[in-house]
């Protein structure tokens, strides 16, 4: 049996984040492969 339960808040804390920032790099992604983003804005970003 696992040790101890983390606090809910805790857990609610690691669930938002997991949750949330593979959705945000994903749209990142997303946004970076529009071709009219590639030509406005280089890869390395000056």
């Amino acid at each position: 049996r696992k040790e101890r339960e983390p606090p809910l808040r805790v857990r609610a804390l690691v669930m938002t984040i997991g949750l949330d920032l593979p959705r945000k790099i994903l749209n990142a992604r997303t946004e970076a492969r529009k071709p009219e983003n590639i030509k406005k804005e280089d890869v390395g970003g000056t």
